[in-house]
């Protein structure tokens, strides 16, 4: 920040006569008058002469380093920034104080070890010891969840990040899936929750054309990427990065020593299909390995398969195992040669069945309504003393073609959803084609394709479709509404009102005025970039221009200046007793500017208020206010259309229907 330039330094001052105020700032000439305007009060801070110490696990942990004041590099005292600018009348001052930094304390609930920073490098934080359980009065035999003593566990370093699985991108709601969870904070006992819609928004008065996806998550869906040190039978030894497995315990040949973990995470439907493999490091004796899924609440003392709520496939003897004691036969043995045995297991939720490969080839699918009434998890079980194996998640290629599999089961679920019958009215193909035709049009009128449309009408015409609700003087009133929204997007603010005025005078007025508020705000901003661009010329040319060349450029910046002020003290004079918030907030925004020598430079969201997008959604709004005042809706009803089907299959996604996974609109319709 001690890098933006001053407008005090860089533009000229006019030479015209100076101001009599003896203070000259931004509120003596384009004030913030919006004093009634609540905002919250200013957290108070906290005095220099305190003590403030924040520790954290590791100084070498790049959270540590953002977050601890110990590893921040000193704060540099800039000189404060002021831009000043003077005329008969009018002077201006903006300036800015150097930030103090404060420590944010964000507490959150305890999370699984998996997910903390490692215990090895712990200076003043340790997970306290685990409180010792109560022996039953009945002495029961059978253990019920069997975790592994808190005391000893050591946590494991953080996983290496890695992106989403390749085949994941076939999934509609991909732009959720995540690998892992944000970075666990120092456990506390309270935690802030906010949440948000999920769903995207289908008002009318939303952007168009379709919807973009929105590159800000409202929420995340994290897949499973790692074992549970918590949910792991005591038996069981996992490594740092959480993908091997081996097991320590005696070998008795009993039902008892067996022993199972689930991942941390489970398994979201939004995936449309998920999968993952496991290389068998070594059999041991009998090779007693079970792969498969299981509930949030199945016993770990048990193989994946033998409990209610779980599925496995046993490597012993080959046999599918579906909460049940005797297996069925299902496909080959597990083996461990030099270079490994690899097992594939997959779910698709789709039609809730899982599906195993063997060597990178297809078992079959087996089991059914895996996964359909609760959490999944992926989940292996060991019986012996030396058996042993790794995990892939996706942090490594897969041997089977799962990118190939899971794109042939999107085309055959979306086939199936095009080929669904719909119960409704029967219709002629000339009646369906009609209604299309329709819906296409009036697309088509609303965004001003003026040549497409009249194309469009004369191949409807020819093909003696009826097309009811169009008018003769469709190309008139799209060629006046285009121009005049083209003349935002060109920055011609002055002739937008002017021909808005003229041909669709409600338009302005509506609202209380909001829109003509809003294109004179806009104004005030072209006004300031033109400025802008002008002493940008003069700096550049100034080397090789004449004397009086370059005097006149920089008359030129003081005009352009001059007027932008000027202008802005007409808005405030008009807007001041406006009370509207969002009126309030449209104005801070935009007057704020003048603050900066070159605001789209600056970027962040200066940038964004004075940037050519801002041109583009003005003049989208623009164009929805006049067809709202001709009566027609705001978005084209193939539009509303699209987005309410978009919603809809993101709400059955995110709440647990597989198949929506593979509903993928975007890339049906727009993408294609």
């Amino acid at each position: 920040m001690s890098t933006r330039q001053s407008r005090s330094g860089s533009i000229p001052t006019p030479r015209a006569g100076s101001s009599t105020s003896p203070t000259r700032n931004i509120e003596s000439v384009i004030s913030i008058p919006f004093s009634t305007y609540n905002a919250p009060p200013p957290r108070p801070r906290i005095s220099t002469a305190q003590p403030i110490s924040v520790q954290y696990r590791n100084s070498d942990d790049p959270r540590a380093r953002r977050s601890n004041p110990a590893s921040l590099p000193p704060t540099r005292s800039s000189a404060a920034r002021s831009m000043s600018y003077s005329a008969p009348g009018i002077s201006f001052r903006s300036s800015s104080r150097p930030s103090t930094f404060e420590p944010r304390i964000v507490r959150a609930d305890s999370a699984d070890p998996a997910c903390l920073p490692s215990s090895s490098s712990a200076s003043s934080f340790s997970i306290p010891p685990a409180r010792p359980r109560r022996t039953s009065a009945a002495g029961a035999q059978t253990q019920r969840a069997t975790l592994a003593p808190a005391a000893n566990v050591t946590a494991p370093a953080r996983p290496t990040p890695f992106t989403c699985p390749a085949y994941l991108e076939h999934s509609a709601l991909r732009h959720l899936l995540q690998t892992e969870a944000p970075p666990a904070l120092p456990p506390s006992r309270k935690a802030a929750v906010t949440r948000r819609s999920a769903t995207p928004s289908d008002s009318d008065d939303d952007g168009s054309p379709p919807p973009r996806r929105s590159t800000s998550m409202s929420m995340n869906i994290t897949i499973p990427t790692r074992w549970s040190e918590r949910h792991r039978h005591e038996t069981l030894s996992i490594s740092e990065d959480g993908r091997d497995v081996t097991y320590q315990g005696a070998s008795c040949n009993g039902e008892k020593d067996a022993a199972a973990v689930r991942t941390t995470n489970p398994i979201p439907p939004a995936c449309g299909i998920y999968y993952y493999e496991v290389e068998i490091l070594s059999k041991g004796n009998k090779g007693h390995i079970s792969i498969g899924f299981a509930g949030k609440d199945v016993r770990i003392s048990r193989l994946p398969g033998w409990e209610r709520d779980s599925w496995g496939y046993h490597g012993d003897d080959g046999c599918s195992f579906a909460a049940e004691k005797n297996g069925t036969p299902f496909g080959p043995k597990f083996e461990c040669k030099s270079t490994g045995d690899i097992v594939g297991c997959g779910v698709d939720f789709s039609t809730y069945q899982a599906f195993y490969t063997h060597k990178g080839r297809m078992i079959g699918s087996v089991f059914k309504d895996v996964g359909k009434h609760f959490e999944l998890y992926p989940s292996i079980g060991l019986r012996h003393s030396g058996e042993a194996v790794r995990a892939n998640f996706g942090q490594a290629p897969f041997l089977f073609p799962i990118d190939y599999y899971v794109h042939q089961q999107r085309v055959r679920n979306w086939s199936n959803i095009m080929t669904t019958p719909i119960g409704s009215p029967p219709n002629t193909e000339q009646q369906t084609k009609a209604a299309l035709d329709k819906l296409v049009l009036a697309y088509l009128a609303h965004h001003g394709y003026a040549k497409t449309a009249r194309a469009f009408q004369k191949q409807a015409a020819a093909d003696d479709v009826e097309m009811d609700g169009t008018t003769a003087g469709m190309d008139a009133e799209i060629d006046n509404r285009m121009r005049i929204v083209n003349f935002v997007n060109q920055g011609d603010i002055d002739s937008a009102l002017q021909e808005t005025e003229r041909l669709y005078p409600g338009v302005l007025g509506a609202d209380e005025g909001l829109m003509r508020f809003k294109l004179r705000c806009r104004k005030f901003v072209e006004l300031l970039l033109r400025a802008t661009a002008l002493h940008k010329r003069m700096d550049e040319d100034k080397d090789g221009m004449e004397i009086d060349e370059h005097g006149s450029i920089k008359a030129q910046v003081e005009r352009a200046l001059s007027q932008a002020i000027v202008y802005g003290q007409s808005l405030l004079s008009d807007y001041e007793s406006d009370k509207r918030p969002e009126v309030q907030a449209l104005f801070t925004r935009t007057v704020s500017l003048v603050a900066w020598h070159d605001p789209i430079e600056r970027g962040g969201i200066t940038a964004q208020v004075a940037g050519p997008e801002a041109r583009t959604e003005l003049a989208n709004e623009l164009n929805q206010a006049i067809l709202r005042s001709q009566g027609q809706p705001a978005n084209p009803a193939l539009e509303t259309v699209y987005r309410h089907t978009s919603a809809c299959i993101h709400q059955l996604g995110i709440s647990g229907v597989g198949a929506a996974a593979f509903a993928d609109m975007r890339k049906e319709f727009i993408d294609a």
